[in-house]
């Protein structure tokens, strides 16, 4: 067993007003993302493994090649395997999480 609290993790910004707080376990790792303002621009990339999203606070747009989505809180998406996508704030700012199988990443290595 693993408790945590969310805010209290170790945190890392990838790029300006991007935060990524994450917790390992044997299989399963867990991103707490924050996007910080509606400035953040995050280039398109993609995961080796499918992962889910779940808004906590704000709105964003979601978006793939082919697709936008606008996810509000409460609102969840699964992403498959290596699909190109990228995501902005739309209001407020935006804290969410991922949910992957445990793999290394080299998304969140940057």
């Amino acid at each position: 067993m693993l408790p945590f609290q969310l805010d209290a993790l170790s945190s890392k910004e990838l790029q300006k007003d991007v935060i990524v707080r994450l917790v390992h376990g044997d299989e399963l790792m867990l991103n707490y993302f924050e996007l910080k303002s509606e400035t953040v621009n995050i280039s398109f990339h993609e995961h080796p493994v499918e992962h889910l999203v779940v808004v906590l606070e704000g709105e964003m747009e979601f978006m793939f090649e082919d697709q936008n989505l606008l996810l509000k809180k409460g609102d969840g998406l699964f992403v498959p395997a290596k699909k190109r996508h990228t995501a902005r704030v739309v209001q407020a700012s935006v804290k969410a999480l991922e949910i992957y199988t445990n793999l290394e990443d080299k998304y969140y290595k940057r």
